[in-house]
């Protein structure tokens, strides 16, 4: 599918649940992968977003692909000219319960496309890029699917979609699916 930036696919579909701030998610990603290396979170933000029971400390390596995943991140939230209030308790994610269940970090892209209207079977999707990971929702039918994270190191054929129903992200996760545009009603991106 072609790929168009985050703001024109929000402007085409159209739907007030798809135009929120992206460097929240950004700011969460990061964080994600710091989180996961047992980073000890000092603010506000951190230390209600992030569970710090589990922490080390200050210092510490990230997963491989980590730092290049950083780096991007960063590059977006530059692009976007992202200034997350780190005072603040909370973030406006939806569906935060299951990022958390990802097994692998997601960084949003600057370029999105979007099936809208699915007509297809239900597709599973997996908190992995493993055809044996859980899966963690599904979309259905009637939904709008939307490929707005960037594809880092996952394995081929994978890919990352989150689905959404009445402006409402439904649900989340990777997935193997072949995607027919024939099935969409209609097509952004």
């Amino acid at each position: 599918m072609p790929r168009l930036s985050l703001a024109v696919l929000f402007a085409l579909a159209a739907q007030p649940a798809l135009a929120f701030d992206p460097c929240d998610d950004l700011w969460f990603s990061r964080n994600q992968l710091f989180d996961r290396a047992g980073y000890c979170f000092s603010t506000p933000l951190g230390k209600a977003v992030f569970d710090n029971s589990d922490c080390i400390g200050k210092e510490v390596t990230l997963e491989p692909g980590g730092d290049a995943l950083v780096a991007y991140i960063q590059g977006m939230e530059r692009s976007f000219d992202c200034h997350v209030d780190t005072q603040a308790t909370s973030l406006d994610i939806a569906n935060i319960g299951l990022r958390f269940r990802l097994e692998t970090v997601v960084a949003l892209s600057e370029y999105s496309s979007g099936c809208l209207g699915w007509t297809g079977a239900a597709v599973p999707l997996f908190a992995g890029p493993r055809d044996d990971a859980e899966v963690i929702s599904v979309a259905m039918p009637g939904d709008d699917i939307v490929w707005e994270y960037e594809p880092l190191g996952w394995p081929e054929g994978w890919s990352f979609v989150t689905a959404y129903r009445d402006g409402l992200q439904t649900a989340l996760g990777f997935s193997r699916a072949e995607f027919d545009e024939d099935l969409c009603t209609g097509l952004a991106g």
